[in-house]
Order: structure tokens, then sequence, then C-alpha cells
């Protein structure tokens, strides 16, 4: 067993480069890396039971087995200790400083089903009979797990989206993506976005800023106008900056920008571009951009992290309705599966 761990990890680790080299874009990267810490820690774990001596007697292996268990420790832990809190007063925060709306609640709910499902559910179910409520929480923690590794998935590539090492990049254009008004002024949360795109822009130069974003019904002037007029404050030079101002969500911001760009450079398609938006909403609108064809890559501003927690719930979702057909497929084998399995262990 231990070199067929071995030999998973190499393969896994030889895709995750592959995957980041081709496109990183993708959900793949975070559950590749995932999938490989998994395989070099029961290599690790399948080394160690083989040949203790062998396993005591290399530092280097043993610290990395020590480093893989604190790992998995401080995740169980940060499950139902840190995770359930943090979530629960980022949720309460939100709303104070928010409101109580619906979009709003997305953490708090989530804290309040940890809460039912690592406390209440054990407490009032004996989960090692075989009784109707007992297989309905193992099968619940089965999907649990599911969107666990998933949205961890999901984050992590998201991370690592967020990571670049040179600063100059020989960008063409920076799209900076809309996020509502106040009046004819950027939000915090927009002027965030549009400083991070200025700073993206003046680290490479030459290149040109688009900012995309219709008016809706309750603005005086289309976001596109306004961050415009935002950037000329900071001191960017007009003749630098293209506006898009007839998209109302994210995919028309990207498909409307990529039109824009292709006008630009006289449908020439080799150029070269990147997305500037919040740090959560970053990899949704990479993999929209995937979709619609668009070579990019993306960089993200800072937000508080009470918005952030609630935000990115809200972009998962956001994803996982994206890509529902996907996700309907996966839940119904994982339900088949459970139901085989429950099937053969009943006729034992």
């Amino acid at each position: 067993m231990t070199v067929i761990f071995l030999v998973l990890f190499i393969l896994t680790s030889l895709l995750w480069i592959f995957v980041m080299i081709t496109d990183r874009r993708t959900i793949s990267v975070g559950f590749l890396l995932l999938l490989g810490a998994f395989f070099f820690g029961c290599f690790l774990i399948s080394e160690a039971l083989a040949d203790p001596a062998f396993f005591s007697e290399h530092f280097v292996i043993h610290i990395l087995l020590d480093i893989e268990l604190l790992f998995l420790a401080a995740l169980l832990i940060a499950y139902p200790m840190v995770l359930t809190p943090v979530f629960l007063i980022g949720g309460l925060i939100l709303m104070k400083r928010e409101g109580i709306k619906g979009r709003n609640l997305l953490s708090l709910f989530l804290a309040t089903l940890l809460i039912v499902y690592d406390i209440i559910c054990p407490l009032i179910i004996d989960v090692r009979t075989d009784s109707p409520p007992a297989l309905i929480y193992r099968y619940m923690t089965i999907i649990s797990l599911y969107f666990v590794i998933h949205l961890s998935s999901f984050w992590i590539s998201d991370l690592i989206n967020l990571t670049h090492i040179r600063k100059d990049r020989g960008l063409d254009y920076i799209v900076v993506l809309g996020a509502g008004l106040r009046g004819t002024k950027p939000t915090p949360l927009l002027a965030s976005r549009i400083d991070k795109g200025i700073e993206v822009y003046r680290n490479n130069p030459g290149a040109k800023l688009i900012f995309s974003g219709g008016q809706g019904v309750d603005e005086e002037i289309s976001e596109a106008r306004a961050m415009a007029d935002y950037a000329v404050s900071r001191g960017v030079d007009s003749k630098d900056m293209l506006l898009e101002d007839g998209s109302t969500t994210t995919e028309e911001n990207i498909r409307f920008s990529k039109a824009l760009m292709e006008k630009d450079t006289g449908g020439t398609p080799s150029f070269s571009c990147a997305i500037a938006t919040s740090s959560y909403h970053l990899m949704r609108a990479l993999l929209i951009a995937r979709r619609q064809r668009l070579r990019c890559i993306g960089y993200g501003a800072r937000t508080r992290l009470y918005f952030s927690l609630n935000a990115f719930l809200r972009e998962y979702a956001a994803y996982f309705r994206d890509t529902r057909k996907k996700r309907i497929i996966h839940l119904a084998a994982l339900t088949v599966i459970c139901i085989l399995i429950r099937i053969s262990r009943s006729l034992i």
C-alpha cells in the first residue's frame, strides 16, 4: 500500500502542476491540492506502520508526518470550535451593520446548521444504531463531507488565483467589475475594487483600465461613469480608460468587456487582460471568464472579514447554481452509493 499511495501522490502532484501551467482558473487546482495532501499523508502513515524503525531514523519524514497530523487535528478542532463561532459572530455583526436581509443571513444560517448537526443531533440521536434517524444522520454526514471538500476546493482555488509573484505581467487591459453606488459616488466596496485596478494598471505600463457596470434603476449615473470619475480623482489619465456601461450582472460584465477589448484592438484576439474585483468574488468571475473563453488572470481587493465570510458563501451558492446539473449528478451518485452500501450490509 505504501508504494500505491506514493504513486498516487506523484500522479496527483503532476496533474496539479499541469493544471496550474495550462489554466488554473478551475476548482480542480484546489481539489487536487487537497487530494495530493491526503495521499501524501496516507503514504507517510503507511510507511510508519510498515517500518517504524526506518521511519524513526529519518527525521525529515518524521517531521512531515507530524505536520500532516497537526494539520488534520487543526481541521478537526477548527471545524466545530472555530468555524461555528466565526460564522455566528460574523453573521450577527453583518446584520447589525448592513441590516436584516436575506442575502446577509447565509453565514448565520450555516452557523445554525453546524450547531444543530454537531451538538443537538448527537444528543437526541444514537448514531450507533440502525434506526431511521441514525441512518439519515449518517447520510447527511456523507453529503456534508462532499460540501466541505467542494467548498474547501473553491476557497483554495480562490487563494491560488489571488497569488501573483510578478507585478508587471505585460497586461493590455484591466477590467474592474462594478459593485453599486451611493448617489454618484462608488461605495467603499467598489472603491476598493477600483483602487486594486489602479494598482495593477500602474504596475503594467501601457495598460488600459476598463470600468464595467451599467446604471441601475435606483442609480443616477452608470457605475462605469462613477468609477472613471473616481479614477481620474486618483490621478489616472482618462485616455487610458474605456467604459462599459451596459452590463447588469457579472456574466455581462465580462462578456461586454471582452467585446470592448476586441473592438479596441481591431478584432485582434491576442491581448492580455486581468479582472479586478473583490477577493471573495474573484473565483466565480474567473470561472465565468473561462466559460466565455476569455484568457485572463485575476486580482482581488480586500474587504472586511465579517462581510467577506457571508459574501463568499453567496459566491459559492451562485457557483453551485451555475453548475447545478453537475452538482446534482454528484449528489445523486453519492446517494446511490449510500443506498447500495446499506443494502449490502443488510444482506450480510
